[in-house]
């Protein structure tokens, strides 16, 4: 029952992929990340309920939890979700269940109703159930299972007043709810009683905590926490006087307790689905099946999949193109708007070239890139959305293997197109320390969004907006090159655990709604813009003092700070061609890869009064131009993502390592890239 005055805390859990963080974004009005594929959420997050769906009942907080198939956890982001439900018993769990897969979904709500949880179960995906032909009985569901069950369709908010509607009520106590039981059969009902007993008897907080039962079910199934748990508070039991104990109980019943529990769990909720699921008696090929002989083919599934993305690339540059010129002359007539406002006013020169360098220069080309960021962002929104990603991580399986990577390392790599920071965390999804170390030292290889506008920029400014979108999809490849190299050396050096087996679901086919792709853009437009006005600004305003600076010197000249700073590594980067105004960009681009291109304006943009790219196309040749994009793609991540590393080994040896050896290697491939250049002629 809720207490007066409290808010009451609904947490959303499911199996991974069924539409949690969909429900929660119209929820609480949020811009969580979505994904047509498993592991889209790693952690918790949290948000408050919006007026309109609360009609006068209160406020609430909803919690979106990582996806898990059971409580029984096995990965980083499995342990937050089950840890949340077991030991912050939210008011109300609603447990979201894709009703097209109904048998494998109820194992985690069967677990949750065997724990006490209060549980909503809201049935999502009824249209994707319909078009198979399933009709669901809900009401027998519902009576069945023990609690309420919402029908709905998330991503057309369809039910989703009644789900918060009910779930508030569920938060007051204010619906019938009964306890389920699982029938565990004579000889294993015993092992368990006779365990709860004694869980009752010696570790009586615990019982009161989670329920005897239910611990005792626990730690038959082999829950390495929960026998932790038993063992701090029983001291004449240690963990192997119970690993002994289900061994022996093991031995009784003539195989491993976990395979007889989930066993008989699956029989009980087979006999569930038999008595409310009814599925149309014509037989008929799904259409996913069909579109799966194409795209996960052994044979063409990898050349389909290199196909999609270069085509993704090209439209960047190609639709992009014309965009980026209309707002190239937006901030061209907000330059000379301002520079004659500032001359107006006669503003001390100071001023004039905070606005014009700092502000104008060192900001507003980044903003240029806008519409081909946005673009980038929408091919991979509907690559994510229909449910082909999912397909490309399941065809590029034998590949990671054999350089020594997890499949499910893909969609860390995928998600690094996007950011680092959350590919790095996408790693948790793993379940083998190694496999789950490995891909955290190779995901930054992947060019993210922040490494894709220096891209854009210097291959829109060297290169013909046809060719522009091969040399970035060069890139690309590079780095797919660079990380099967990383992975078999890791694999070899590093990784000392067995290889874990690699099985993903396969999502159903989606038609992308206009609504999402928008909430994908936007988000990424705002985060870009937010960026872009604040911590970039503040960097290309340390960089502008540091130009201008001691006083007397000439702006930008090798003589001001900045350039003495450049000047002091220039010797580092001189074998690649690079002059200390380079080095000067790349060592601010620790902070983070959008400020290259603010570094470009502030320093060449005050040689002349043209564009920027104009202004570098003077000084560069098209080949310094992509040897300096290949170093770009590999060296050190961004700060923001060392960080990260650091979080999620624990360990500063291992960001630091990271930011060390994918210095070493750009500059290696740099050189390479320039020498091979040289030699051809370019």
């Amino acid at each position: 029952m809720e207490k007066k005055g409290k808010m009451p805390t609904i947490a959303l859990c499911g199996n991974p992929n069924t539409g949690k963080s969909t429900i929660f974004n119209a929820l609480t009005g949020s811009s969580q990340k979505i994904g047509n594929w498993p592991g889209a959420t790693v952690e918790k997050k949290w948000g408050k309920l919006l007026a309109k769906h609360s009609k006068g009942k209160g406020a609430a907080k909803i919690v979106d939890l990582p996806g898990t198939y059971s409580l029984s956890a096995y990965t980083k982001e499995e342990l937050i979700a089950r840890n949340f439900v077991v030991e912050d018993k939210p008011d109300v769990v609603i447990d979201v269940v894709d009703a097209s897969n109904l048998e494998r979904n109820l194992y985690l709500s069967v677990q949750l109703k065997e724990l006490g949880a209060n549980v909503v179960i809201a049935l999502n995906m009824m249209d994707i159930a319909r078009r198979r032909g399933y009709e669901i009985d809900v009401n027998g569901l519902s009576g069945l299972i023990g609690c309420p069950v919402v029908p709905l369709v998330a991503d057309r908010e369809e039910g989703l007043a009644e789900l918060i509607e009910v779930s508030l009520l569920a938060s007051e106590g204010k619906l019938a709810s009964r306890e389920i039981s699982v029938n565990y059969g004579k000889d294993l009902g015993e092992e368990i009683g006779s365990l709860a007993e004694h869980v009752s008897r010696h570790a009586a907080p615990l019982a009161q905590k989670y329920g005897a039962h239910w611990v005792a079910v626990k730690i038959l199934e082999n829950d390495a926490e929960i026998m932790a748990k038993v063992n701090s508070q029983d001291r004449d039991i240690c963990d192997e006087k119970l690993i002994e104990f289900v061994k022996e109980a093991e031995e009784r019943l003539g195989e491993p307790v976990d395979i007889r529990i989930a066993s008989l769990r699956y029989g009980f909720i087979n006999g569930i689905v038999k008595s409310v699921l009814k599925k149309s008696p014509e037989e008929r090929i799904i259409r996913s099946d069909s579109i799966d002989r194409l795209l996960i083919n052994p044979l063409i599934g990898i050349p389909v999949f290199l196909l999609i993305m270069y085509a993704m690339f090209q439209g960047v540059f190609l639709l992009g193109a014309p965009l980026v010129e209309l707002v190239e002359a937006f901030i061209g007539i907000v330059s000379v708007v301002a520079k004659g406002a500032l001359e107006a006013t006669n503003a001390p020169a100071w001023l004039s070239e905070l606005v014009l360098v700092a502000l104008i220069e060192g900001v507003g080309n980044v903003l240029i890139f806008l519409p081909n960021i946005l673009l980038l962002f929408l091919g991979i929104a509907i690559l994510e959305d229909t449910g082909y990603m999912a397909r490309a991580a399941f065809v590029m399986n034998r590949i990671m293997q054999k350089i020594g990577l997890h499949g499910k390392s893909f969609i860390s790599l995928v998600l690094g197109f996007g950011c680092s920071v959350p590919a790095v965390m996408a790693a948790r999804t793993l379940k083998n320390e190694d496999d789950r170390l490995m891909t955290i030292l190779v995901s930054p290889l992947v060019p993210c969004a922040a490494r894709m506008e220096v891209f854009v920029f210097l291959a829109g400014a060297f290169f013909a907006p046809s060719v522009a979108g091969q040399a970035v999809f060069s890139l690309m490849l590079l780095s797919f090159v660079l990380i099967a190299v990383m992975g078999i050396l890791f694999r070899k050096f590093l990784a000392s655990g067995e290889r874990q087996p690699f099985v993903m679901e396969l999502p159903p086919y989606n038609m992308p709604t206009l609504k999402g792709l928008f909430f994908h853009m936007w988000g990424r437009a705002k985060m870009f813009v937010q960026k872009a006005g604040t911590f970039i600004f503040l960097v290309a305003l340390i960089m502008w003092f540091l130009a201008g600076n001691p006083s007397g010197v000439e702006y930008g000249s090798a003589e001001s700070y900045i350039g003495i700073a450049g000047r002091a590594i220039a010797p580092l980067f001189a074998p690649l061609g690079f002059g200390w105004e380079e080095s000067v960009a790349l060592l601010f681009g620790f902070l983070a890869k959008e400020v290259v291109i603010s570094a470009f304006g502030i320093l060449y943009g005050a040689v002349d009064e043209g564009l920027l790219t104009d202004t570098l196309a003077v000084v560069w040749t098209p080949l310094q131009a992509y040897v300096f994009m290949v170093f770009t793609l590999v060296y050190m991540p961004c700060f923001a993502t060392v960080a990260v590393i650091r979080q999620e080994t624990g360990s500063w040896k291992w960001a630091a390592f990271s930011a060390a050896y994918s210095c070493v290697l750009a500059w290696v491939v740099s050189l390479a890239v320039l020498t091979a250049g040289t030699l051809l002629g370019y």
